[in-house]
């Protein structure tokens, strides 16, 4: 029997969400989803740049 373990809601984002992660009949991980449905177009800002100057970035913008 597949089975589902849903984590909702998720703690420490700012807005909601959530994670579903789908194990097959042996208890193996089979499939995650994350769902984050609020857009803060942060992504815009960062495309192209070196992962190490994100916290750098993003912290003086959102804060949290």
């Amino acid at each position: 029997m597949k089975r589902r373990i849903t984590i909702d809601p998720i703690t420490r984002l700012e807005g909601h969400g959530k994670i579903e992660i789908f194990l097959n009949e042996e208890g193996d991980v089979e499939n995650v989803y994350l769902q984050v449905p609020e857009l803060r177009g942060f992504e815009k800002f960062v495309v192209g740049r070196a992962a190490e100057d994100m916290p750098v970035i993003l912290n003086r913008i959102c804060g949290v």
